[in-house]
């Protein structure tokens, strides 16, 4: 194979290094809380510039006077993959403008327990929405000249002493479920960077895992760019470097000299062996343009109210309406005299979650209260804001109380909210039945045990700087909700995969910030539902969740019809075209997600019910109806097979599901499928 011009010019800057520089260069030169995340360091006489980082997903850290997005969740929950390449555009151009030329993010990790810590800056539980959400996102992030660091390679699925817990997973579950959406980001969106984890994969810290970084990321998909390290997150030098690991972050406690050398001295690496390290590390900085240019372009800042009305249409189209008994929402201008406010998170709001995923929003915060006065104050309405409902609240026309869970990087959080948390539910609805319940998370949460006593329900995520705004247009009905939950909510924990297959036994999660590290011993967390997670589980246990997967009201209501398969039978590489209708059956604008899943009829391997793999957002003015198209293809039917160790498609007859959610299923066609040719007696 030629080689590319970007590795000639970078093997000459590798020849001209003396052996220290190249060890020195293995590891970054540290973290200053607040000032400092991550830096490479710098060789001036080589033209090669120190290369700084920022944290994360929805915005830039570091960045002075920067923008946060609202949570990458949020932005799951729109299915609108358009809109996420903006998104990612917006974020680079944050990050570029104070020369952060590598932004670590995104955070793509699957959801898998409610309780997870950072599932706010994650896509939810489905692999397919995922891998469409995000494609785009990396290809806008790295158009701008700053490079995307896909994370937590691999497995992350919990919080909770992260760095001594053990996913003990199948590679069916890793090939299908957790692998997806990095393997997507390398070979369809070219991400330059990868992040490994905190935890250990079967037995194995990922970040010295030469299974995982060189047999799955580097062999089998082919990834060529830069690996490395989560912060202070590996142990054993020679591990760590024979596992393919270029990169130890912040700064160097295993990739040193001494130890370096030392394993250089007993042969058990090259030099050679540290030249690819330095290959994978400036070869991506080398097309990037980060040696060769200015990194800090101030300029970008004229692009900051832009970057705001991306945040605000993300919140949008992202906030899901679960409940509206009554069509209590949106709330009547013309009717409505007097509006409550009640919930600490109202004027405290809580903008993100917390950890490096999560930052100040900054001095141009919306709170929820402003946003819900500068609408009402137009209209006449009177608002009284308080913490808990002291006041008679009874004749007041409705009233919206506004809570939140702390979920933070490295502890999960519990399921429920607190006891005080429901008995201010409880008590305000006693009080007046008009009564709106807001939460702002990023995971699910238990909801069962009061949601019959409310009568609406919204899921505003974590809003960032400006999306309060956002959520105050769907409660007056500016804006029609159309956000779509990217992952189930249960009834209770006992009807799920993850009981008895989370935490050991007896553990308690806190509803405070914990410390970096408990200096407990490794424990397991055995996924032992394999592929059977969110919907897939409800399906094939026939259990309905609370608020399935893809669920989310609108003030309009849809109609879809006419379902059409380009064919009834598709060969080989064929691709089968489907078509449908989706009518606004009534006088509001709208937008719904039509979502296809496809049903294995009868399959030699255990195979969930149905799986995602088309959806498309549709925009329909009063009465309009439109035609949707999505196609699917032999890998849209396949599974991995631990028997051949390999992704298999077999002939036979499949179903094609189409919906507005995971178990609101309104039309169903089938088609056959062959890997070659159509036997003779059909």
């Amino acid at each position: 194979m030629l080689e590319t011009r970007p590795v000639i010019r970078v093997k000459n800057l590798i020849n001209q290094m003396t052996l220290d520089e190249k060890i020195n260069y293995l590891s970054g030169t540290g973290f200053v809380d607040g000032e400092k995340i991550g830096e490479t360091k710098a060789l001036p006489h080589l033209g090669i510039p120190a290369v700084k980082m920022t944290d994360a997903t929805s915005g830039s850290k570091l960045t002075e006077d920067h923008i946060l997005f609202p949570a990458f969740v949020c932005l799951a929950a729109t299915f609108n993959p358009e809109l996420s390449a903006l998104y990612g555009r917006a974020v680079a151009e944050q990050c570029k403008a104070d020369g952060y030329r590598v932004l670590l993010g995104p955070g793509v990790n699957m959801y898998r327990v409610p309780h997870c810590g950072r599932n706010f800056e994650y896509l939810g539980e489905d692999p397919y929405l995922a891998c469409n959400m995000l494609v785009p996102y990396i290809k806008s992030v790295q158009e701008m000249g700053v490079i995307a660091t896909v994370k937590h390679f691999v497995a992350n699925n919990s919080e909770h002493y992260r760095k001594v817990s053990n996913s003990v997973v199948s590679e069916r579950a890793l090939h299908e479920i957790y692998y997806p959406v990095f393997k997507a980001a390398v070979q369809e969106a070219n991400v330059k960077a990868v992040m490994t984890s905190y935890n250990l994969v079967n037995g194995e810290w990922v970040g010295q895992n030469k299974h995982l970084i060189t047999n799955i990321l580097r062999n089998e998909w082919g990834f060529d760019g830069l690996v490395m390290s989560d912060w202070w997150s590996i142990y054993n030098p020679e591990k760590a470097i024979k596992s393919g690991l270029d990169l130890e972050m912040p700064s160097a406690r295993v990739f040193g000299k001494k130890w370096i050398k030392s394993l250089l001295a007993e042969g058990i690496i090259s030099e050679a062996w540290i030249n690819q390290r330095l290959i994978n590390i400036l070869k991506p900085f080398c097309e990037t343009g980060l040696l060769d240019e200015k990194h800090p372009d101030p300029l970008l800042r004229k692009n900051w109210p832009e970057h705001a009305r991306i945040a605000i249409e993300t919140a949008r189209q992202g906030i899901v309406l679960l409940k509206n008994q009554d069509d209590i929402l949106p709330i009547s201008i013309d009717s409505t005299k007097k509006l409550a406010i009640i919930g600490k998170n109202a004027v405290e709001t809580s903008a993100s979650g917390g950890g490096a995923g999560g930052f100040d929003p900054g001095e141009k915060l919306v709170t929820y209260l402003d946003a819900i006065i500068n609408i009402a104050s137009k209209n006449n309405i009177d608002v009284t804001y308080c913490e808990v409902p002291y006041y008679n609240i009874a004749n007041v026309d409705t009233v919206l109380i506004f809570l939140t869970i702390l979920e933070h990087e490295f502890m999960d959080r519990p399921f429920d909210l607190s006891d005080k948390q429901k008995k201010l539910i409880r008590q305000t609805a006693n009080s007046n039945p008009n009564t709106v319940v807001v939460l702002s998370l990023g995971s699910g949460a238990e909801m069962a045990s009061w949601i019959d006593e409310v009568k609406g329900l919204v899921y505003n995520w974590y809003p960032g700087t400006y999306g309060a705004q956002a959520l105050a247009e769907i409660l007056f009905g500016e804006i029609n909700p159309s956000g779509k939950l990217p992952f189930s909510i249960e009834h209770r924990e006992s009807d799920t995969h993850y009981y008895g297959n989370y935490l050991p036994e007896g553990t308690e999660l806190p509803r405070e910030i914990q410390r970096w590290y408990h200096g407990s011993p490794i424990f397991d967390i055995h996924y032992r539902e394999g592929i059977f997670t969110g919907y897939r589980w409800y399906d094939t246990k026939n259990i309905q969740p609370l608020f399935p997967f893809g669920f989310g009201l609108s003030y309009s209501s849809f109609k879809i019809d006419n379902l059409k398969l380009s064919s009834g039978t598709i060969v080989g590489d064929e691709k089968l075209t489907i078509r449908c209708n989706v009518q606004n059956t009534t006088d509001v604008d709208g937008a719904e997600v039509v979502q296809l899943y496809i049903q294995d009829i009868k399959s030699s391997e255990s195979r969930p019910k149905k799986e995602l793999k088309g959806f498309k957002r549709v925009s329909l003015k009063a009465h309009e109806t439109k035609q949707v198209e999505m196609t699917v293809d032999k890998n849209d039917l396949s599974f991995w097979s631990e028997v051949h160790r390999s992704w298999q498609v077999e002939d036979g007859s499949f179903n094609v599901l189409v919906g507005t959610s995971s178990a609101n299923i309104y039309l169903k066609e089938s088609f056959d499928y062959f890997k070659q040719n159509i036997p003779k007696e059909l």
